[in-house]
């Protein structure tokens, strides 16, 4: 079959860890498609990966032209705030290898996200919607875009204030992990649980990498808390739900669409991610995969 991998940061060369990050992705997602026997395509500007064929662009619009139908099926690598309007653009081409386009909007929106998750029974990191009383003590939160990919602009405070376009959540301690996982016409499928490598310096923190897997005994709970919030927001093909495990494993994040521990993911599983994320779509799901020794990575080994 004929699919398109549209990679956002890398085909539109934004600079930084998104690109580094979004070019590792494409290229694993790209040769393992190949290695299923796809066809692969992908929207390109600067950056040329050793798998697929390049289409060639030079700026946003040729990057949603490139969704155009000219292949088969497509799966989308966007920041959060703009998958659903890039979703439902691929939708009127091809099929969808992901998430559908409401499922993104409401994975994205991270007030809408949490409250639908409390509503299911997943436990979250709660959101603050007025300051805590004196005599409660002194408490921690954490502030970050109600939109916004990862760690991206989340600080640390004492204080329960947020600015233009933020939401507070409560700071729960524990260990950060993240769950991957694929969702399909045959149901759900546990991929892998994952440590995040993450930094904190100055209140604020940042994602540095992951150690994939991370064997822990709360599997069983992590992987329950996952099913129940797939199915409350409606998610689809390869997504990962971001944990704080404590006390409870706190859900404080999800993305409907691959992560960046999907690098390490094609390192230690036998299947083939591409050719799982395809069946999600149409049919022949495993129960279960092989996964066979372990790999760390760091942000600054994708360079």
């Amino acid at each position: 079959m004929k699919i398109l991998l549209a990679e956002y940061a890398s085909a539109l060369s934004l600079g930084g860890t998104h690109e580094l990050e979004g070019r590792a992705m494409l290229s694993v997602l790209a040769s393992s498609f190949e290695r299923a026997g796809h066809d692969v395509l992908y929207p390109a500007g600067q950056a040329i990966i050793s798998a697929g064929r390049p289409i060639l662009i030079k700026g946003e619009e040729d990057f949603m032209a490139a969704l155009d139908g000219r292949a088969e099926a497509g799966l989308v690598i966007a920041p959060d705030g703009l998958q659903p309007r890039i979703f439902e653009v691929l939708e009127k081409g091809m099929a969808n290898l992901g998430s559908s386009p409401a499922a993104a909007r409401l994975a994205s929106d991270k007030l809408l996200c949490t409250q639908t998750l409390q509503l299911a029974g997943v436990a979250v990191a709660e959101i603050v919607d007025r300051p805590d009383p004196v005599e409660s003590g002194c408490r921690r939160y954490v502030i970050k875009p109600r939109t916004g990919c990862g760690s991206e602009g989340v600080r640390i405070s004492s204080l329960s204030q947020a600015g233009p376009g933020e939401i507070v959540t409560r700071y729960h301690e524990g260990l950060h992990l993240s769950a991957s996982f694929i969702v399909g016409k045959d149901g759900f499928l546990p991929l892998t649980i994952n440590r995040q490598l993450i930094s904190f310096e100055g209140g604020g923190m940042s994602y540095q990498g992951s150690q994939v897997p991370y064997n822990t005994p709360r599997a069983a709970e992590i992987w329950q808390a996952c099913r129940k919030a797939a199915l409350a927001l409606g998610l689809s093909g390869y997504a990962g739900i971001d944990y704080v495990l404590g006390e409870r494993p706190w859900a404080v994040d999800v993305n409907a669409r691959p992560t960046t521990s999907i690098i390490g993911i094609a390192r230690v599983m036998k299947a083939e991610i591409g050719d799982l994320i395809w069946r999600a779509r149409f049919g022949g799901l495993p129960e279960s995969v092989a996964i066979e020794g372990e790999c760390t990575f760091r942000k600054e080994d994708l360079r």
